[in-house]
């Protein structure tokens, strides 16, 4: 079968390999769609995973199954990571610290024509039946913005700075009175296509927010977000700066009762409300995918992303 493999020095190759056997207790699912998430694009987080088989916000359907949940010729998402549901961590609602949420991954990954579910991922896997590839792909990226949306506690007047698509998605999902911002043009008017109240960060107003999600991991845009905070504001960090840099906090998020709080990935009950929004008809596809491509045009793709040429590649595998 054919797969992406992440090779380094910010390159993706397409390689052909064995594929997977159902694992014990597990499902063989053949892909049918899978997003290139903006974090894959992180050369410092990469490179050090190398050969890694990329992708993870994937949908397809089940080849082989040996849980009676989810029978053959189902469709579902299966989360990459899924915690076990019974340790501390699982119980005060902190699964992606979980010990099985950290161990678990899909085989050999979602970027490839077939994949392997282990059973311990099947705490986070749903049947899709009823959404299109496309969008089921979309699960797991959305769910992180709802655990933001969740953690950050969204207040009357949220702005979100970049819009990629994973600040396409905190504005989709925060609905009426969001604003966002970007230094590129072109996103900004990807933004304005879908109705959505964006501008360009030059534009930004100082002390009108109250709730700021900041999806670029840069000190920049923090900065940003510290210049748009109301009093008592809160700021939630989506992405993080690379290894060797260290986030600059100034003296006065202290003097105006600024809270920090962080989103990293998300758990079931994010996944559960992804899938249930998304099937709702909130977010589509086509909203957020710029180029619904063949896998053999990912390297491409992935070069083209990294650039900021195209807002985001999602892989259409033909079956």
């Amino acid at each position: 079968m054919k797969l992406a493999r992440y090779v380094g020095d910010g390159k993706v190759a397409i390689m052909e390999e064995v594929e997977p056997t159902c694992p014990e207790g597990g499902l063989l699912i053949q892909t049918e769609a899978c997003g290139l998430c903006s974090g894959e694009l992180m050369s410092w987080y990469m490179d050090k995973k190398v050969p890694h088989v990329i992708g993870h916000e994937v949908s397809g359907i089940v080849l082989e199954s040996q849980d009676p949940r989810f029978p053959v010729g189902s469709k579902v998402f299966p989360h990459h990571h899924a915690p076990c549901g019974e340790c501390e961590y699982c119980k005060t609602g902190r699964s992606v610290h979980c010990a099985q949420w950290k161990a678990t991954k899909l085989n050999p990954g979602g970027m490839a024509e077939r994949f392997a579910v282990p059973i311990g991922n099947l705490t986070d896997t749903l049947i899709t039946n009823s959404l299109r590839a496309v969008d089921a792909a979309l699960i797991e990226p959305f769910a992180c913005v709802l655990k933001a949306l969740r953690v950050a506690q969204r207040q009357e007047k949220p702005a979100v700075i970049g819009l990629g698509v994973m600040g396409l998605m905190h504005l989709i999902a925060l609905g009426e009175g969001a604003v966002g911002y970007d230094i590129n043009p072109l996103r900004v008017a990807w933004a304005k296509r879908l109705g959505l109240d964006v501008r360009l960060s030059k534009s930004l107003e100082a002390n009108a927010h109250d709730t700021i999600y900041v999806c670029p991991g840069t000190q920049q845009a923090f900065e940003d977000a510290v210049r748009m905070a109301q009093p008592g504001a809160r700021i939630c960090m989506f992405a993080p700066l690379a290894p060797d840099q260290k986030l600059q906090v100034p003296q006065e998020v202290y003097f105006r009762d600024i809270s920090i709080v962080s989103a990293y990935s998300c758990g079931p009950e994010d996944t559960r409300a992804a899938w249930d929004l998304i099937n709702k008809g909130i977010l589509k596809a086509e909203q957020v995918v710029s180029d619904f491509i063949g896998l053999e045009d990912l390297p491409g793709a992935y070069l083209a992303m990294k650039r900021g040429e195209i807002l985001k590649p999602m892989v259409i595998f033909q079956n």
